[in-house]
């Protein structure tokens, strides 16, 4: 296989069911195959109608992308009948199963592989969740080369690394004691709780194990982040696990004009994108606070009602998605008066947003985010600084980054709580100062938003031609071939 020529690479991608992991695999999907690339996206008939419209814009384009269907075996796992992603499983009793459930996604992803790639077009290489072990076995069966594909910040994965390999939380006894993360070159100092590995759960040990091997065994990283906004982050990883990483985002900004932006991730929900929009036209540039707390992170009713009054308390426009989950009847009933007194100063979203059509617009002035690592990237390739909130897992190490290394955010400073629960109730007065802080601000407020702008500057040129993540891309799409090349695989190996 000729390692130049990307027309002759199948790449496999196969994503954790879970939205914040499958939007960005399935952007780093469209780039790869704009690239000339061949692409298999692994996936389920629930997400495979989340994906169907960016799928089918591919399609329409000429680009070379298929979305491969693999049963989900709920009943097997004792799962509901169509809990096929994170964000159905109806309790967190039924974490366990669903994972296990993943796991017996493997035999028929090693039969498509088997028997349903054409002998001209077999697998270059797989590209898999990190939080997906099982296809480590999948790929040493076959002989195919293996790319794990990091979905947090390459500071999150640094840092958790030299916690771990300094065995910091053995020796921190306090959940609350600080510490500083060792060999950094920027102090940063955190708890035992703003530091967790994904999976660095009770009941999950064994897990994280087998995702430990499976990083052990891989043939390299690929990270969606970009040199110029981690890149003593991305040469001291890079150093630390000795194999080759990749930084080849934004990969959000593979979506250009609005209706690529508006399918993106949930194209199958009836939502009308127009209408936000039309909203935001009417506003001033950069006067605008958006909020949104993710697809996962759950707000009680009685924060819900501290986060509208710090919003009216402002005075300035704001967009606030609502997830449908938090929606009870005394949210309801709150909800409707604060419409009425808001009416055309604020706009209440329910359920799905478009949220990367609302941060490109240039009337968004600040985003107020859970600091999830996708819509933190995604504030960073729009220029907007943000009002940080993380619930759990990654997000508290995000919003450090954002804080106090890039310096284009406000930390409300919430307690970490422990592990997908509600923290401690932030009063109104806290979090409008925090707003007011990135709306306004004065001097401070200022260079704030004066270096989230340059940042996304940088992300843009990063992503063109000659860009460092373009190019990254490219070394990719290359490597994976001549990966290929050493594994010699044919098809019908096992």
């Amino acid at each position: 296989m000729d390692g130049g020529d990307p027309t002759k690479t199948h790449l496999v991608l196969v994503p954790l069911m879970e939205q914040g992991h499958m939007i960005p695999m399935a952007d780093l999907a469209l780039l790869l195959a704009t690239r000339g690339a061949r692409v298999s996206f692994i996936t389920t008939p629930v997400n495979a109608r989340r994906l169907r419209a960016t799928a089918d814009r591919a399609v329409e384009a000429g680009l070379p992308l298929r979305l491969v269907e693999l049963p989900f075996p709920c009943a097997e796992a004792g799962l509901p009948q169509g809990c096929e992603n994170v964000d159905l499983v109806p309790s967190l009793d039924l974490f366990h199963s669903f994972f296990h459930c993943l796991y017996l996604l493997a035999g028929p992803l090693k039969q498509f592989l088997l028997q349903n790639v054409e002998p001209r077009n077999s697998p270059t290489c797989i590209i898999a969740d990190q939080c997906l072990p099982w296809t480590a076995t999948v790929a040493a069966e076959l002989s195919i080369p293996r790319l794990i594909f990091h979905g947090p910040s390459c500071f999150f994965l640094l840092c958790t690394l030299l916690v771990t390999r300094h065995k910091l939380h053995e020796k921190v006894a306090d959940e609350d004691e600080i510490f500083a993360v060792p060999e950094l070159s920027q102090t940063i100092q955190v708890n035992k709780r703003q530091s967790l590995r994904f999976f660095q759960w009770p009941g999950f040990e064994d897990f994280l194990c087998q995702i430990e091997t499976a990083d052990d065994t891989a043939d390299g990283f690929v990270l969606n982040t970009f040199y110029e906004m981690e890149p003593w982050c991305i040469d001291d990883y890079r150093s630390a696990v000795g194999k080759e990483v990749w930084p080849i985002g934004p990969v959000s900004l593979c979506h250009k004009d609005a209706n690529s932006k508006a399918v993106r991730g949930n194209g199958d929900a009836a939502v009308d994108h127009g209408g936000v929009i039309e909203w935001l036209d009417a506003r001033e540039p950069r006067s605008v606070l958006f909020v949104s707390f993710g697809s996962v992170a759950s707000t009680s009713p009685q924060q819900l009602m501290e986060i509208g009054a710090a919003l009216e308390a402002t005075g300035w426009p704001f967009v606030w998605a609502v997830k449908t989950a938090e929606q009870s009847s005394e949210v309801e009933e709150w909800a409707t008066e604060f419409k009425q007194r808001n009416q055309g100063r604020g706009m209440v979203m329910k359920g799905w947003v478009q949220q990367l059509l609302i941060l490109s617009h240039p009337a968004l002035g600040g985003f107020m985010t859970h600091c999830g690592w996708n819509s933190t990237l995604e504030a960073v390739a729009a220029g907007v600084p943000m009002v940080t909130w993380p619930h759990f897992a990654d997000q508290f190490l995000n919003e450090k980054l954002v804080v106090e290394v890039l310096r284009t955010g406000v930390a409300v400073r919430v307690k970490p709580p422990e592990v997908y629960q509600a923290g401690e109730l932030v009063e109104r007065e806290v979090v409008e100062r925090a707003m007011e802080r990135v709306m306004g601000g004065g001097e401070e407020g200022e260079e704030m938003r004066v270096r989230a702008r340059e940042l996304g500057e940088k992300a843009m040129k990063a992503v063109e031609e000659g860009g460092s993540s373009y190019d990254s891309l490219g070394k990719l799409i290359s490597r994976a071939s001549e990966l290929s090349r050493i594994s010699a695989w044919e098809p019908g190996f096992s």
